[in-house]
């Protein structure tokens, strides 16, 4: 993902559901090939990263010059 695309996931409070959907069309691709391993590590993953954006948000943390 670009930095342009990634700044307006965040802003948008949707980067964790992005990434998750990227990852499951991945899997799916995986799945039908028969890397069933792989693709069950990224449903996992996909899992979690629904879990970030129904309970978390990404903040930008300030830089202290020093």
């Amino acid at each position: 993902m670009q930095q342009k695309s990634l700044d307006f996931h965040i802003e948008q409070n949707d980067y964790f559901g992005t990434l998750a959907t990227l990852l499951d069309l991945i899997r799916q691709d995986l799945d039908r090939r028969e890397y069933r391993r792989h693709a069950a590590t990224l449903a996992n993953l996909c899992d979690e990263l629904m879990y970030l954006q129904r309970s978390h948000r990404i903040e930008e943390i300030p830089v202290c010059p020093d």
